[in-house]
């Protein structure tokens, strides 16, 4: 085991790389884990819209993780990667990680969303069949058709503005839509979006690939894909195997069951800022 951290991060996104970087700035010994790479769900964001500057200045989401990443590093965070699989207590936090185990003094969970595949019926079926997770990534196979984007959060907004570009017309289908002044405002003045509130997927349709989206309203969408921006769960794991502890804290998605919710790319930094903020007041306490 190599010599204990003040603090742990896992995850790197947004809220992970402020909470990161915050901590390091105060001169705590920091490193941030994440299974895949630096900027959880911007790595897969065309324009980010939900951050100034925006309009034609907007930056793509790999550049803007890429200059949050430099600001970590920069402050003095390492960066590690592989998943952390688990998380006991003590008189140290022991984490396993895809190096080993290591030692902590504080944790900071900003593990953000997995895909909740139950909000789309069968959804293993139509995997590589018109289901997708990221519209930059797979938006210009569907160019000239007609798309369907679930999900009525802020990331749900720039998908379906990104695929508006592509896509003959997209609807967004949303039990409730939680998106900023500024999102609703661009989705408004598309005249390729429309948007579908207070109705739910019931099931998918078509040949070999996918063709028609069934709503519970008895409606049938025309669409040869479906984006699952907004069809997701935070990845509570590790907070649920500290038990409470008060030196392991959560910044970002996996904050939702708290008062801080997360549904914009400011709110998700703001707070990772705060919980770098609560691990430096907390340790500052034990020494």
């Amino acid at each position: 085991m190599t010599e204990p951290w003040d603090v742990v991060v896992v995850g790197a996104g947004i809220a992970g790389l402020t909470a990161a970087r915050t901590c390091a700035e105060q001169g705590l010994r920091t490193v941030a884990h994440d299974m895949l790479a630096p900027g959880g769900r911007l790595i897969s964001l065309g324009a980010v819209r939900a951050w100034p500057p925006s309009g034609a200045g907007a930056p793509n989401g790999p550049e803007f993780a890429g200059a949050l990443l430099e600001d970590a590093m920069t402050a003095g965070v390492e960066i590690a990667y592989g998943e952390v699989t688990g998380l006991r207590t003590g008189p140290a936090i022991t984490l396993d990680t895809a190096e080993g185990p290591a030692e902590a003094r504080a944790v900071v969970v900003a593990t953000g969303l997995a895909p909740d595949d139950a909000a789309i019926p069968n959804a293993a079926a139509w995997e590589g069949r018109g289901l997708s997770e990221c519209a930059s990534c797979d938006g210009p196979l569907h160019a000239g058709n007609k798309v369907v984007v679930l999900g009525g959060d802020e990331w749900s907004a720039t998908e379906a503005l990104e695929l508006a570009g592509v896509a003959a017309h997209v609807t967004v289908v949303a039990g409730t839509t939680t998106w900023s002044a500024a999102a609703e405002r661009e989705v408004a003045a598309s005249a390729a979006i429309e948007v579908r509130r207070g109705v739910a997927v019931t099931g998918l349709e078509g040949p070999a690939t996918l063709a028609a989206v069934h709503l519970d309203d008895g409606t049938t969408l025309e669409a040869s894909g479906l984006f699952t921006a907004a069809a997701t769960r935070p990845r509570l794991a590790l907070l649920d195997a500290a038990n409470g502890d008060p030196r392991v804290l959560a910044a970002g998605d996996v904050a939702v069951d708290t008062e801080i919710a997360t549904p914009t790319l400011l709110a998700a930094a703001a707070d990772g800022r705060r919980a770098g903020l609560a691990v430096v007041t907390l340790l500052a306490t034990e020494d």
